[in-house]
């Protein structure tokens, strides 16, 4: 997962993408590397795009018979989204796909990415469906489709500066804190600073990142849908409750405004003193963070784990001429002494059984932050994987919960009616 602050944006509408039906077969029958095509492009999440450049020469050095190009995508998902059903039309969609788990149905709906479960089925390129964490990879999975590999088992973590907690006498947390104590702590930096340093870059944001809210609202006994009812559910009693804790922030005061919701530099310049971020995003922090700082589970709430759970994936474009020389990218990515080696460095946890368990992340991430392997082996154990939603109601549901936050935030409405119309709205319900 990137920082999925980054990752995780604002879900629109989609115009629908013509079908072009290319049959599994053809492509999955002995096609030599050199006729499936020398180059390989990669549309790639704009924060992941260095990372990924190193890995396609890594793949180079060993693939010489391939080119492998990595372009940045948009960040914001609506942005992506549209950008990916225009190439659709014109044929000119990178071969491989950046895609994350909340998005998968919607690109799928718009038939935009490729079925390899035939090919992870059969062990196509020593790849198998067998060797994946069920749970992340059930995330790409749609009717009896797979339309992408889960790069990392992701989980939300939180950044904390201790060299701010400690000029503001302020106790550093430990693994076992609490919202309240977070909250309090924050509290306690902002009235300390004077307001020049933000107690905490409020983790709710801008309401896109799923993993930022949606464990809260379970801890408290709400969820976002209901499957059985099908309808949405997210404003009932306790997420009213819950919703109100996650923007106390925002409402309180004591953390970021919310015209700063975007804004990832705060952390990194010491003008906040905790963040929320992904795992993947850890490896930037490293190049960017001065001040002494450490990673930390999400807080509990009544005993209960908040910490959200998720990953971004790679996915072979159903409009690519190219899907073999894809496919043996994603082969070589997937594999120990290949792409996982390589991203061990980036505190990639492998979605894999054993990756998980042995991966070269427990031994060889760098020494900072200190607890990164602790707090990252606990939270990947508790992490709540969102629920896949249907693709039809999937686009509309963090539009109606930005404007819900907005209401509240810029306009004063209080949480019950502000969420309780969006839950309206997304339920086909008049006012």
């Amino acid at each position: 997962m990137v920082n999925k602050k980054r990752i995780v944006r604002a879900t629109a509408a989609l115009a629908a993408a013509a079908i072009i039906s290319t049959g599994l077969a053809a492509c999955s029958s002995g096609t030599s590397s050199t006729a499936a095509g020398k180059n390989i492009t990669i549309g790639m999440n704009s924060g992941l795009v260095p990372q990924f450049q190193r890995y396609a020469k890594d793949f180079d050095k060993t693939h010489k018979q391939f080119n492998v190009t990595v372009k940045a995508v948009p960040d914001d998902q609506a942005t992506y989204i549209q950008g990916l059903v225009t190439e659709g039309l014109s044929k000119s969609l990178p071969d491989i796909i950046f895609n994350y788990d909340s998005l998968n149905t919607t690109l799928n709906s718009n038939h935009l990415l490729y079925d390899i479960k035939p090919w992870l089925d059969s062990g196509h390129d020593g790849l198998k469906a067998s060797s994946f964490e069920s749970n992340f990879l059930g995330q790409y999975k749609v009717g009896g489709a797979i339309t992408g590999i889960p790069v990392s088992a992701d989980t939300g973590v939180m950044a904390v500066d201790e060299t701010l907690f400690k000029k503001y006498d302020v106790p550093i947390p430990t693994s076992t804190w609490t919202l309240q104590e977070m909250y309090s702590d924050a509290k306690q930096i902002t009235k300390a600073s004077g307001g020049s340093v933000y107690g905490i870059k409020t983790p709710l944001g801008d309401a896109s990142g799923l993993f930022n809210y949606d464990p809260t609202l379970k801890a408290y006994g709400s969820s976002l849908y209901d499957p059985s009812t099908k309808k949405f559910d997210f404003a009932n009693n306790a997420g009213i409750t819950a919703w109100t804790q996650l923007l106390a922030p925002y409402t309180e005061k004591f953390g970021t405004p919310y015209s700063q919701a975007n804004n990832n530099n705060l952390f990194p310049s010491g003008q906040a003193a905790m963040t929320s971020l992904s795992t993947a995003g850890v490896a930037s922090l490293r190049s960017t963070v001065k001040d002494t700082w450490d990673l930390l589970p999400f807080p509990t709430v009544n005993g209960t784990p908040t910490t959200g759970g998720g990953s971004y994936s790679l996915s072979i474009s159903a409009k690519s001429d190219n899907k073999e020389g894809a496919y043996q990218f994603m082969s070589w990515f997937y594999s120990t002494n290949g792409g996982e080696k390589a991203a061990s460095q980036d505190g990639v946890i492998p979605a894999t059984s054993n990756g998980i368990k042995d991966g070269a992340w427990l031994t060889d991430a760098p020494a900072v932050p200190k607890s990164f392997v602790s707090t990252v082996k606990y939270s990947v154990s508790k992490a709540i994987l969102p629920d896949v939603l249907p693709a039809s109601i999937q686009p509309k549901l963090v539009p109606a919960l930005q404007q819900a936050v907005q209401e509240v935030v810029l306009k004063g409405e209080s949480v019950k009616t502000a969420f309780t119309a969006a839950q309206k709205q997304l339920n086909g319900q008049s006012n």
